[in-house]
């Protein structure tokens, strides 16, 4: 069973911001980017919330997928899961050239 996605307006200033900067890039490469990430959060995450492991800076309860985009762009969707409620709350959308150091849960 799908779990309802929530997306924080944290996580979604990211992403609008994500997809900001692939305007860069030519338009096939930006929507291919685009479908991917959505197909990542909507399918990959809200199917199965719990195949991805625990977000290596914090641990539980936080769970991490890493967004590759390229050889060098990464981002981490950082995420917890209500089982109960049957509901991921993405709340990162967290650039992992980041300091991990400065890393906060909003």
């Amino acid at each position: 069973m799908v779990y309802r996605l929530r997306i924080s307006s944290f996580a979604q200033y990211h992403i609008d911001g994500f997809v900001r900067y692939l305007q860069d890039y030519s338009e096939p490469f930006a929507r291919d980017q685009i479908v991917r990430l959505e197909r990542t959060l909507y399918v990959s995450i809200a199917e199965a919330p719990h195949i991805w492991g625990h977000f290596p800076f914090t641990g539980a309860p936080y769970r991490a997928y890493l967004f590759r985009v390229g050889r060098r762009t990464q981002y981490w969707i950082v995420y917890t899961v209500d089982d109960g409620a049957r509901i991921v709350d993405v709340l990162h959308f967290w650039n992992a050239m980041r300091d991990p150091e400065r890393f906060e849960v909003e």
